[in-house]
């Protein structure tokens, strides 16, 4: 198997994402394409002689403030650009970036086309819950503005994609305002007369309750998702950050943080985003894992292995052989 991994994306460009590159390739019998500058590549990797990768040059960075669909159409030759181009040309299994989003979206719908019957990609991710399982979410950002067809469809993409995750018959939730049927926007009422055709869907679920477990997938518009997805770690960290300030207030409650120093630094990794990797574009013709822009090298190398695993799993094929079975999903 080979996955590209662009150098040149994200805040900690381009030696933290090589770091989470041969963390991979050490843990992993897949080869890396690192694409990006060249000769700023090699000087980085020349130490790791022991892992398993190559090399493809792409000059050019498409930056975080660029323009996303004139900057794939002006920057052929950008690290973005080439590596989603090796994805269609079948020299790479998948592509991994923590670039701009908007880029990666528009350079995945030009290069590698929707899947048949797949009107708009959703971008999914995976989040802790109260019950020691993931809990899904899509779409999270791709789109802000809606239908419910379009919902429908990510219901049904979300459901294989927990089914490669080891979740049989995954439960789903529409997220809105209220449980009740009745509850939400006309986009909600819309989608909730249209999610009834999916196996295991449970009806409305509300913010409050996504982390608690009740649901495995929770579908809702990019612009809910999105502000779900930036919430968590804010939310997790203020937490923490609460938690301490009141341990170090009297002596007592000193000596209560330190004797349960042990369950917080067991906690972090649970919250951290870095432990659940990239987010995965559903509905294009490829797979490719969105890595958020401040990725270190740990969270690279597990979006990493999510690319590795869902290529393993034959995620587009089964993609494609259940929406045959719903031909009401598209207009």
């Amino acid at each position: 198997m080979k996955i590209v991994l662009d150098t040149q994306g994200g805040d900690k460009s381009p030696e933290e994402i090589m770091r989470g590159g041969v963390k991979f390739a050490k843990n992993s019998e897949s080869e890396i394409i690192f694409v990006g500058q060249k000769k700023q590549i090699e000087t980085e990797l020349k130490r790791h002689s022991d892992i398993k990768y190559s090399v493809l040059h792409a000059p050019e960075i498409i930056n975080m403030t660029d323009a996303p669909a004139e900057a794939v159409r002006n920057k052929k030759n950008s690290s973005l650009v080439a590596g989603i181009n090796a994805v269609k040309e079948g020299l790479a299994d998948a592509f991994v970036s923590p670039a701009n989003t908007g880029a990666i979206m528009a350079a995945s719908l030009f290069r590698l086309g929707r899947i048949q019957k797949i009107d708009r990609p959703g971008i999914i991710i995976a989040l802790p819950t109260l019950k020691g399982k993931k809990v899904f979410v899509i779409d999270v950002g791709a789109n802000a503005d809606c239908t419910a067809y379009n919902l429908l469809q990510f219901a049904i993409m979300g459901q294989v994609y927990a089914n490669i995750q080891g979740i049989v018959g995954p439960t789903i939730g529409l997220l809105s305002i209220g449980q009740e049927s009745n509850k939400g926007n006309r986009l909600i009422l819309e989608a909730h007369a249209i999610l009834r055709e999916i196996p295991n869907f449970v009806g409305n679920i509300e913010s409050n309750k996504i982390l608690e477990g009740e649901v495995d997938l929770i579908v809702c518009d990019g612009f809910s998702g999105n502000l779900i997805l930036k919430a968590y770690p804010s939310g997790a960290a203020f937490a923490l950050k609460l938690f301490k300030r009141e341990i170090q207030k009297t002596l007592r409650t000193k000596l209560g943080g330190w004797l349960i120093k042990s369950a917080l630094k067991n906690l972090r990794p649970l919250i951290h985003p870095a432990q659940y990797g990239g987010a995965l574009l559903l509905g294009v013709n490829g797979v490719i894992i969105i890595a958020h822009g401040h990725s270190d090298s740990e969270a690279i190398k597990n979006a990493l292995f999510v690319a590795k695993n869902s290529v393993e799993n034959q995620l587009i094929p089964k993609l494609k052989k259940r929406l045959d079975n719903y031909q009401s999903c598209c207009y």
